[in-house]
């Protein structure tokens, strides 16, 4: 009788066979590829941002990216242009920033970080600087431009600020004290805000980044009369927050003679200057080279001298601004 017929196995697969398959594989995905539509390639990145300074980064450069909202620079003035008006970079609506359907959301990394989730509108990513030194800012700027497929062009832009700020450092130390006046109280700028770092990279030596004070905001202490009275700056600067005229005429007071700070105003062999709030009513990003050349401007008495002047008149500076704006 006969056996079972045997079953016949299949021959081997050989290595060059499978690697064969795979390239044409590879090859025919390539040819798939290039005859997509041009309409099914990835779309621009859509930006909202909730820093101005990013916003007029981003109109420095070219990429395939669109700024499709934007909060205000100064408040009582809208977003120009087809850009969707956020309104407050401390209350950005959120409805707005819906309706603009964003991918990509840039904001801070202290004032934005609580409502990140909400800015996450329809799955966009997104993306908090921290703006409170000079090389995190212009890093953030680079972390920006790689985000928005401009890397390239985004870092000729910080190379450029990092080489001129090198170039304007004072030859020897200054010593500088720059006030935040705000309605009812003045603070002093640290190191730790981004105008303060700046201060520190030009050679503007910070009297009053001493210790003892009272941190009432980031990066901002309030200093007693008596610490205030004892320090000896050459170089005064004041940024008013809120009424800048109410602000000054009050700082005016208190450095004028028999004022509880008139030794400072006495001192101040570079003048007493309320900064040009174009400049410093927020951290100015990529201008951030302007301000530096109007500091280091008022540090070598180009605008006067021992007198009250200020960006554009005497005492009279703008708006202001914060530690972290």
């Amino acid at each position: 009788m006969a056996g079972p017929i045997p079953t016949a196995r299949p021959a081997p697969r050989s290595p060059w066979t499978a690697r064969r398959t795979f390239g044409l594989l590879a090859i025919a995905l390539g040819l798939a590829a290039a005859a997509r539509p041009a309409g099914a390639a990835e779309a621009p990145a859509r930006v909202a941002t909730l820093l101005p300074f990013v916003q007029a980064a981003l109109r420095r450069i070219e990429g395939p990216f669109e700024v499709v909202a934007a909060v205000r620079r100064e408040l009582d003035t809208p977003v120009a242009g087809a850009v969707a008006d956020l309104g407050n970079p401390h209350a950005p609506s959120f409805e707005r920033l819906a309706e603009a359907r964003p991918t990509l959301v840039i904001g801070d990394d202290m004032l934005h970080a609580p409502g990140a989730a909400q800015l996450a509108i329809g799955g966009a990513r997104v993306l908090l600087l921290d703006t409170r030194s000079i090389e995190a800012t212009l890093a953030g700027l680079e972390e920006v431009g790689t985000a928005v497929g401009a890397a390239e062009a985004m870092r000729r832009e910080t190379a450029a600020v990092r080489t001129r700020l090198a170039a304007l450092t004072l030859p020897e130390p200054l010593a500088t004290l720059a006030v935040f006046g705000t309605p009812g109280s003045f603070l002093v700028f640290t190191e730790r805000t981004w105008l303060g770092d700046l201060l520190a990279r030009l050679a503007l030596a910070n009297v009053g980044d001493v210790p003892g004070g009272n941190e009432r905001f980031p990066g901002l202490v309030s200093l007693s009369d008596e610490v205030l009275a004892g320090l000896r700056p050459e170089l005064v600067l004041l940024v008013a927050h809120g009424d800048p005229r109410a602000i000054e005429a009050s700082f005016v007071r208190r450095t004028a003679a028999g004022g509880p700070w008139s030794g400072l105003r006495e001192r101040a062999a570079r003048g007493v200057h309320a900064l040009d709030p174009d400049l410093f009513a927020a951290n100015p990003g990529l201008d951030l080279t302007r301000a530096a050349e109007e500091l280091v401007a008022l540090a070598n008495g180009a605008r006067g001298h021992g007198a009250t002047t200020g960006g554009h008149s005497a005492m009279t500076g703008g708006h202001g601004v914060g530690a972290r704006e």
